[in-house]
């Protein structure tokens, strides 16, 4: 006999199964809520690992810093040479020594006799070739030559597979690049034209210039990375693309900043080339011409 008890439960149980059921309008509501979700939450994470690799890099720049002051309060106020071209009778510069030929060990891309950098022996045999640069007597982490965002997007963490065109860079040492500001910036393809002469650090207008940067390196672009220097220009300036919010600098006294995308595209065109008579900005310094640009520019 079935009891009122009964055809309570059995009406509890079926409307139970009813609140259970979703309903297509709810999949779609909680689709929504996720998309929405990931668009916030991906670039606050992609923020948040950039900001840890942007302190290590930001530290490198210093330490960097730190070296180049010790070597000019060594050498009565004078910049090293940047590695502006590679010139067999070029001193040795800041990143590595005079290069004599694609055998030679000091070839920023060899580590030794004929043998190439690449990503197996590019952690511990690049070493040898830091080892012939001014810095290293002051700086000896090749670490410090590489920010961490360079190395895993390039160079691929060491490995297994690097970036394309990574090995048609023909700097493999170091991600930070100098501004050619430093030695007048020679004319293409004739870096003795000034006699390898570099400036004095009294020379420089203004402590807050800009002495070293990072080039688009994820951009493919070769140029950036011929030597260890570079025009302060759209092609192989501070990179925009690397990090996610900025672009990591070194400044000539020493301090380190994080300039925003729209300061760097200012100042890579401040001042123009064309005005002769303009001041000079913070990336374009040289001391022997007004408006701090050169004479192949």
């Amino acid at each position: 006999m079935k009891t009122n008890t009964d055809e309570s439960h059995s009406r509890l149980k079926n409307t139970c199964e009813r609140e259970r059921a979703f309903t297509l309008t709810d999949l779609l509501v909680v689709m929504a809520t996720v998309a929405i979700l990931t668009t916030l939450i991906v670039p606050a994470l992609a923020r948040c690992g950039d900001n840890g690799m942007r302190t290590v890099c930001l530290n490198n720049l210093r330490q960097l810093g730190m070296a180049l002051n010790q070597y000019t309060q060594e050498n009565q106020d004078t910049m090293p040479w940047p590695n502006w071209g590679n010139n067999a009778d070029a001193p040795s510069g800041w990143l590595y020594g005079q290069y004599n030929g694609a055998n030679n060990p000091n070839n920023p891309n060899n580590i030794q006799q004929g043998l190439a950098l690449d990503t197996a022996n590019w952690p511990t045999g690049r070493v040898a070739n830091l080892k012939t640069g001014v810095y290293w007597q002051y700086l000896q982490n090749p670490d410090v030559f590489i920010c961490p965002v360079f190395a895993a997007s390039v160079v691929g963490t060491y490995g297994p597979a690097p970036a394309p065109n990574w090995d048609g860079y023909f700097n493999k040492l170091s991600s930070y690049t100098m501004n050619a500001a430093s030695a007048f910036f020679p004319p293409l393809g004739n870096p003795k034209t000034y006699q390898y002469r570099t400036c004095k650090v009294s020379q420089i207008w203004s402590p807050l210039c800009i002495m070293k940067w990072e080039p688009s390196g994820t951009a493919g672009n070769n140029g950036g990375y011929n030597d260890g220097a570079n025009y302060p220009d759209s092609i192989e300036g501070p990179s925009i693309v690397l990090h996610v919010t900025g672009a990591n600098v070194l400044t000539v006294g020493g301090s380190t900043r994080v300039m925003s995308f729209a300061d760097v595209l200012a100042e890579i065109y401040n001042p123009p080339a064309t005005s002769l008579k303009a001041p000079k900005g913070l990336l374009w310094w040289n001391p022997n011409y007004r408006n701090g640009h050169g004479v192949d520019i």
